[in-house]
C-alpha cells in the first residue's frame, strides 16, 4: 500500500510539474510580475493553476502513507531509531507542502483576479508589491518543507544502508544525494540554488518506493509459502 502510494504520488507530482513547465508556462508571457498576474487572473489559467496545486497537495497526502509504509518495512528487520525519526520527519514535511500548495494556488488566483479588475495603476502596483511579499512567505514554507523532507530521507537512507531490503550502495547513495541537496538549499537560503538537485533526488526516492514494492512482494510470498508449509 505504502509503496504504491509513493509511486503514484511521484507520478502525480513530477507529472504535473513537467506538464505545467513545458506545456503551460513556456507558452504564455510571464516574464514580468504584471504578466504573471494577468495570466493567473484569467478564468482558464486560474483553473489550471489551482487544479495543479490541488493535485500536488494530493501527492503529498499519498506520501504520508508512503512514509508510514517505508518505516514499517524497515522496522520488520529490527527497530531502528533512524527509521522511526526519519518516517516522522517525512510525515511532518508533507502537511507543510500541502499547506503551501493550497495557500500558493489560492493567493495566485485571487491576486490575479484582483489585478485584472483593478481600476487604476496605483491599485495594480499595490497588488504587485503584495504578490512579491507573499512569494517570500512561500519561500519560507518551502524551506521548512525541505528541512524536514531532506532530514527524513537522510535518516531513512541510513536505515536502508543497514537493511537487507535495500543494501549499502542504495542507502549510501540516498544519504549522499539528499545531503548534498540539503547543503545547497541551506547555503543559498532563502533563494533556491543555481543548480537544482530536486529531479535527481526525486528519481532516487521513486526507485526507493519501487524497491519497497519488490521487497513487500518478496515478504508476502515468503509468508505465504511458510503458511502452507506449516
Amino acid at each position: 500500500m505504502g509503496s504504491v502510494c509513493g509511486i503514484v504520488g511521484f507520478i502525480i507530482y513530477l507529472g504535473i510539474a513537467f506538464i505545467l513547465e513545458n506545456f503551460w508556462w513556456q507558452k504564455i508571457p510571464v516574464e514580468t510580475t504584471q504578466n504573471q498576474l494577468t495570466v493567473l487572473g484569467s478564468p482558464l489559467h486560474s483553473q489550471i493553476n489551482m487544479d495543479g496545486h490541488l493535485l500536488k497537495g494530493l501527492a503529498m497526502i499519498l506520501f504520508i502513507i508512503a512514509f508510514l509504509g517505508l518505516t514499517r518495512l524497515l522496522e520488520t528487520e529490527r527497530p531502528r531509531l533512524s527509521s522511526r525519526i526519519g518516517g516522522l520527519f517525512g510525515i511532518i514535511a508533507c502537511p507543510i507542502m500541502v499547506a503551501q500548495m493550497l495557500a500558493q494556488g489560492t493567493v495566485r488566483v485571487r491576486l490575479g483576479r484582483m489585478f485584472i479588475s483593478a481600476t487604476d495603476e496605483a491599485q495594480r502596483q499595490s497588488i504587485v508589491v503584495l504578490y512579491k511579499g507573499l512569494q517570500s512567505f512561500d519561500m519560507g514554507l518551502d524551506l521548512a518543507f525541505d528541512t524536514f523532507f531532506f532530514a527524513a530521507w537522510i535518516l531513512l537512507g541510513l536505515s536502508m544502508f543497514k537493511s537487507e531490503y535495500f543494501g549499502k550502495i542504495f542507502g549510501a547513495l540516498g544519504i549522499v544525494l539528499f545531503g548534498i541537496t540539503a547543503v545547497l538549499k541551506i547555503w543559498t537560503a532563502p533563494n533556491p540554488p543555481s543548480f537544482e538537485m530536486a529531479p535527481i533526488v526525486s528519481f532516487w526516492a521513486l526507485a526507493a518506493y519501487v524497491q519497497m514494492l519488490r521487497s513487500a512482494k518478496s515478504i508476502w510470498t515468503e509468508e505465504k509459502r511458510t503458511f502452507w508449509e506449516d
